[in-house]
């Protein structure tokens, strides 16, 4: 039989045991540092073409709670974000966001330039080696082969979804979808899963041989929906006719704004017309320069989310997504226009029903989002005037005859009936090499020559030659400093001009265009929101390369080989 007092003595030593314990746990609780945010299983990068900064405080009030406006107050809304380089156009600023790096790191200068060995204009992501996938059907259009595809090869720097896709020994899944070619290719990297643009500006989402012999499952469901058909005969009117619009932008008719594809100056804007049976390429174009473009992409992204199931696995997934409609109306109508505004207040929609989306599939506080654009735009010259300001579009169809003259007259030496132009790809002019050799001459004289007589063409602020951007220009030279990091030596011509403020390259006489590294192309937004960050404005000074840092210290994986662009201050004590 136990003894009762054995008991009574094991229960009152076992007390203080307990007590014990029960404090260094309470101790160690209150010495212990909070615990980390939960890393998130999904990057998501949303870049809008061509929204620019001040529309997201110009037109704040009008936005709805759910998103750019959550964006704004839950995440971090750095609103002095700039672009570091000059040459602000669509190809540079998607191979920029994610490489964390500018153009004279990862070659991407323009949407195309000339190619000196090919002896010919090359896009930046065409490529004769791959083929479109699914072959070009009726609704093909646009400048190169139907048939052509695309890819990254011309991309010289490893992108985030690069890294992400090493560190995890290529689990991760890298999705990257835009109506625009350049726009998916550029930021998904070297490996996606999946890569998709659009044909005929809407007709179907297609992708390359790089990436895969045939489209993904829910791909093929989406193109057999025809989803971009469902505003044939339809029209663009006001998503919001109880605001005033002028009040908020500007009139619904300004000279020099454009015609889009036969949808008139002023609402409404019609989509194809009652003469055709079913939509055509020109209906596609209306699409395309409206905000229901966006829409059909969103519903591509809806499909991706699900088909790859992203956010759903261990390691972390990379989604891109790059709306170019608004890039299209912009073009079109300019910033100031009630065109542009009501495609940011759609957009406002897009993002909230994105961000919804996310939070229904992947989960609240398990993704992490970075907002941005790839380049603003200029006004239209007609309104820039209207204001007091010096402005216009210059053709500049005739420079290279007349360059080479100039050239000829200033250096000939014996007679010489080739052409020491080679090209001109604006801003670059490349000099013919073996000409200047034929007449004894040295380049750096002939470029200095060309830059003086390039700078005193109509609208032009200053120009720089090869040998000065290979060297060191003046700190004080913002603008030189910023043409440098747009100049890769293989790639770039040996002269390149800057236009002034307000004025720009242009081939028709309606529409405005970007480009430059004036403050209305350079300023975009930035918006952060994910776990770990704080919500509210901030003054801090980044760039939208910021976004690599930022999602390498989210994901927990090294920044891209080439990225320069560090975390921002504000952000890094969020892990």
């Amino acid at each position: 039989m136990r003894n009762p007092c054995l008991r009574i003595c094991k229960r009152v030593l076992f007390v203080p045991i307990i007590a014990a314990a029960l404090f260094a746990s309470l101790a160690y609780s209150l010495a212990a540092p909070p615990s980390q945010p939960v890393r998130p299983r999904l990057a998501v990068l949303v870049v809008f073409d061509q929204m620019r900064a001040d529309y997201l405080s110009r037109w704040q009030s009008l936005f709805g709670d759910g998103g750019i406006r959550r964006l704004q107050t839950e995440g971090a809304w750095f609103q002095n974000c700039n672009y570091p380089y000059a040459y602000t156009v669509t190809a540079p600023g998607h191979a920029s966001i994610l490489t964390g790096c500018s153009p004279d790191r990862h070659g991407i200068i323009d949407n195309d330039w000339y190619e000196r060995e090919a002896g010919t204009q090359v896009s930046c992501v065409a490529s004769e080696r791959y083929q479109r996938v699914p072959p070009a059907g009726s609704n093909a259009t646009g400048r190169r082969s139907a048939q052509e595809g695309a890819s990254p090869e011309r991309l010289m720097a490893p992108t985030i979804g690069d890294v992400l896709k090493e560190t995890t020994g290529g689990r991760a899944r890298v999705v990257s979808l835009s109506f625009k070619d350049r726009s998916a290719v550029l930021p998904a990297g070297q490996h996606p899963d999946a890569c998709y643009w659009f044909s005929g500006r809407g007709a179907e989402a297609i992708t390359s041989t790089y990436c895969r012999d045939h489209v993904h499952p829910w791909v093929a469901d989406f193109n057999q929906a025809h989803q971009a058909d469902q505003w044939f005969r339809k029209e663009w009117t006001r998503l919001r006719p109880d605001l005033d619009y002028a009040r908020y932008s500007g009139p619904d008719d300004v000279a020099g704004e454009g015609n889009g594809s036969g949808q008139g100056r002023v609402f409404p804007h019609p989509f194809g017309t009652a003469d055709t049976s079913k939509p055509s390429s020109s209906y596609y174009g209306a699409l395309y320069n409206s905000p229901f473009g966006n829409e059909v992409l969103l519903n591509l992204v809806e499909r991706a989310i699900d088909g790859e199931h992203l956010g759903a696995q261990d390691t972390p997934d990379l989604l891109c997504v790059s709306f170019s409609s608004n890039d299209a109306i912009g073009h079109c109508y300019g910033p100031d226009s009630q065109e542009v505004l009501d495609v940011t207040l759609r957009s406002d929609l897009i993002v909230r029903d994105l961000l919804n989306y996310l939070d229904t599939k992947v989960g609240k506080g398990r993704y992490v989002l970075a907002l941005t654009a790839d380049h603003g735009v200029c006004p239209l010259p007609e309104v820039a005037r209207a204001q007091g300001k010096d402005a216009g579009r210059i053709l500049p169809s005739t420079w290279p005859k007349q360059a080479d003259s100039f050239l000829k007259e200033t250096f000939a030496r014996k007679e010489d009936k080739s052409k020491w132009i080679e090209a001109f790809s604006p801003p670059w002019i490349y000099l013919n090499k073996p000409a200047l050799r034929q007449q004894g001459l040295k380049e750096e004289e002939v470029e200095k020559a060309l830059a003086g007589w390039l700078v005193k063409q109509p609208g032009m602020q200053s120009a720089y030659t090869r040998t000065q951007l290979q060297g060191e220009l003046p700190k004080d030279d913002s603008v030189g400093r910023a043409v440098q990091r747009s100049f890769y030596p293989a790639r770039s011509g040996e002269v390149a001009g800057v236009m002034k403020p307000y004025f720009f390259l242009w081939g028709t006489m309606t529409g405005t265009t970007h480009g430059s590294p004036h403050p209305y192309d350079t300023h975009v937004p930035l918006l952060v929101y994910g776990p770990g960050i704080s919500g509210g404005a901030r003054d801090e000074a980044v760039t939208p390369q910021a976004i690599a840092a930022i999602f390498a210290d989210s994901l927990g994986i090294p920044k891209p080989a080439k990225a320069e662009a560090p975390l921002p201050a504000t952000l890094q004590t969020a892990h």
